[in-house]
């Protein structure tokens, strides 16, 4: 395979007819490619899933830009090698696979869910929902906000009320932003900390299930 980065991959069920759908799974500051696989149990079957390596080796782990964990302030150059990177990997996708390049949806935590904001409003055309989990919006992501970007977008957000990671308050933002660029956005707060619960894998199941069918 010739992607950029390290990566984990589930194909589809063997019946699923080409070209079928792609859940690509970004994780977090300090994660690998291995760390988004908690949610393989909720994942449809029909779909690909494949994570990857964050490039930034740091900590014993990787990231896609250096800077405390929930927070908007990131350094430019750092999130934009990170952001290249995701891209790069995002855009191969179809070339590796006989996935269809309407039907890619990512779904990030923490700071992966950062990235996959970021991906979805600088490129829109690149991917067709997005599933947020305990993230944040930084703010070089905030130069593509605008009215009508995101239209027909599809996107789930979920945070926890007792985040002391990320702030809820982010969560929130980040809804707004969604909405302003005409995204259908579906928004949930559970009552935990920086992880989702399990009435959030719940929602989150029946969400994916939902646009994946």
């Amino acid at each position: 395979m010739s992607f950029n980065l390290i990566q984990r991959v589930r194909l589809p069920a063997e019946d699923t007819p080409a070209p079928y759908p792609a859940v690509v799974l970004v994780h977090g500051w300090l994660g690998n490619e291995n760390s988004m696989w908690a949610f393989q149990s909720i994942l449809p079957r029909s779909a690909l899933a494949i994570s990857m390596r964050a490039p930034l080796e740091a900590e014993g782990g990787y990231g896609w830009f250096q800077a405390a964990e929930g927070t908007p302030e990131v350094q430019s150059a750092a999130f934009d090698q990170g952001l290249a990177a995701l891209r790069e990997f995002v855009s191969r996708l179809p070339r590796e696979y006989p996935v269809d390049p309407e039907r890619i949806i990512l779904m990030g935590f923490s700071q992966g869910a950062a990235m996959s904001y970021s991906l979805l409003l600088s490129d829109p055309n690149l991917i067709a929902a997005l599933a947020a989990l305990a993230g944040f919006l930084p703010d070089p992501a905030r130069q593509w906000v605008a009215p009508g970007r995101l239209t027909a977008k599809r996107v789930f957000i979920a945070h926890g009320l007792e985040d002391a990671t990320v702030r809820v308050q982010e969560a929130a933002q980040a809804r707004e932003a969604m909405a302003r660029c005409g995204a259908e956005v579906t928004y949930a707060e559970y009552p935990i900390g920086h992880k989702l619960s399990t009435q959030g894998m719940k929602d989150l199941k029946a969400w994916l299930a939902g646009f994946v069918s």
